[in-house]
Parts: structure tokens; sequence; C-alpha cells
């Protein structure tokens, strides 16, 4: 008689399924753990973050500037309250923007642009520190990489993994 029999297949298959029934009761396991690679990018990415921050404080300090830190990860300073309209999400914003390295090389001299805050493609950063503000408003913003233009820069005129000084005019708010 052969082993590889047909029969002598099907027994073989039923038995290694039955083996691999588990009907013992479940027990509660722990969460996976991230892979070791996600945690080293997550402590790399961390201690970036803040390197960044000090890297913001100590040129805040340089300039004696008050410019808090919020909660979303970037600095700003008041220069002149706006009386108009306030930005909300999903507003259509005029403004005037200067944006500079900090070491004070100019990336994109003083220029309109038009977003929709909340829906253009544009820096994150940006469209959460406008909706701080009102139609007429003047503020400076210090972003880090992250919200800026991150890792790859604008393979233009402003470089990768860069901290960005930007100068606003709220010109209009619709």
């Amino acid at each position: 008689m052969k082993f590889w029999h047909p029969y002598n297949l099907i027994l073989l298959l039923w038995a290694v399924s039955a083996s691999c029934a588990d009907n013992a009761p479940r027990m509660r396991t722990m969460p996976p753990q991230p892979a070791p690679e996600i945690a080293a990018m997550e402590a790399v990415n961390q201690h970036l973050t803040e390197k960044d921050k000090d890297i913001i404080e100590a040129f805040i300090r340089r300039k004696n500037w008050t410019m808090p830190y919020y909660p979303d990860g970037y600095y700003a300073m008041l220069l002149k309250e706006g009386q108009g309209t306030a930005v909300r999400e999903g507003s259509q914003v005029e403004l005037r923007c200067t944006i500079r390295l900090l070491n004070g090389t100019l990336c994109y001299a003083p220029h309109n642009r038009n977003i929709v805050i909340g829906r253009t493609n544009d820096i994150t950063g940006l469209h959460t520190a406008l909706l701080n503000l009102k139609k007429g408003a003047e503020a400076r913003f210090v972003f880090p990489p992250h919200l800026a233009y991150g890792l790859t820069g604008d393979r233009n005129k402003i470089p990768p993994r860069v901290i960005l000084l930007f100068e606003v005019e709220l010109l209009n708010v619709s």
C-alpha cells in the first residue's frame, strides 16, 4: 500500500486541521507592540521635534520677541490686531506673505496668495495659525518643518527640513 494514496492524504489533512482548531477559552492579550523600526522612527521624530523647539526658542530669545507657543506646534506674534471678519474653516483668505529662514535668508519676497482654510493643499501650520486672526491683522509665525514644507522643502527656494519665519498681513477674508 502506498502512503500517498488519496485516502491517506485526506486523513492527514483532517488530522492537521483538527489539531489547529482552538477550542480553548480566549484570553486577553497585550496589544501588538510596534515593530522596532517604527519605535526607532518615533524616537528620532521626537528628538528632532524637541531639537527644533530648542532652536526656535533660542531664535526668539535672540530677537527679544514675545512669541507664545501654541499647542498645535507653532509660535506666533500678533503685530496688528485685525478688525474685520474672523477666519474660519473654509474661509477664502487673501494674504500678503513673506517667508524667511531663521538666519534671515529671504525665500519668498512679499507676495499675495489666496488660500481656502483647511482645503487648499498648502502649509498646515499656516492654515491653523490663520484661524486665530481677523481681516486686517498682521502677524509673525515660526513654523517647525513638520508644519511648513516638511522633509522635502518646496524643491525651489525652501530647503528640506527647515524652520521658517512667516510675516503675514491678512488682506481679505470671505
